[in-house]
């Protein structure tokens, strides 16, 4: 049975930012045709020019772009700097099958993960320290029954809140009834946040049923 795993990561990416806002919640990371890594992620702040200030200023950040803004929340996507992308855990963390389920920064920044077993997060954990990017465990407990309250198929409930309503609306069908154009506002995300949620949510539903079907 696989385990759900939240640890702190000490990394030097968006700490400083982190500061001037409340909190820094990561929507995905992605890498442009040239290769550059960029980070897409909300921040909920309650002084927007100083949290931009900040951004400005942070060294691992190379560049940023506001993409929306939604009440007391702001989506931006990020190129980081070269030293910055060196401390990504992302290929380390696809290597050793972890799944990324959220990524919270606050004063630190907290990730929760499924991983198919304790050499695996081992494993993940040791190319983190070899990265310079410090790890402490928080909580390692077995992911529940896919019939008990929670997390179903490992998908959270904004995922399975977007997938639901996607599938109603008819974006899965062929053709497509809708866009993420005319979903997006029903979130209160822009359509790049939707889709990110959409494959996010696709992927986890992928990872725990299709993937282990050995037939």
């Amino acid at each position: 049975m696989a385990l759900i795993v939240e640890f702190e990561l000490r990394t030097p990416i968006l700490r400083e930012a982190a500061q001037a806002a409340r909190k820094l919640r990561l929507e995905e990371v992605y890498g442009t045709e040239s290769g550059e890594p960029k980070l897409l992620f909300w921040a909920t702040v309650d002084d927007s020019d100083a949290f931009e200030a900040a951004l400005d200023d942070d060294p691992s950040v190379r560049r940023d772009t506001p993409l929306e803004t939604a009440s007391d929340r702001r989506l931006y996507s990020v190129a980081l700097t070269d030293d910055a992308a060196a401390r990504l855990t992302y290929p380390a963390a696809a290597k050793h099958d972890v799944a990324i389920l959220e990524i919270v920064v606050t004063d630190e920044t907290v990730v929760r993960a499924r991983v198919p077993s304790r050499d695996a997060l081992q494993a993940y954990r040791d190319r983190c320290l070899e990265r310079g990017v410090g790890f402490r465990l928080q909580r390692l407990y077995p992911e529940r029954d896919p019939d008990a309250d929670g997390d179903r198929y490992g998908v959270t409930e904004p995922q399975r809140e977007a997938l639901r309503t996607a599938h109603s609306a008819g974006y899965f069908t062929v053709p497509r009834e809708t866009t993420l154009s005319e979903l997006a506002p029903e979130f209160d995300i822009t359509d790049q946040a939707l889709s990110a949620r959409l494959r996010r949510g696709q992927a986890n539903l992928l990872e725990n049923t299709l993937a282990d079907d050995t037939t």
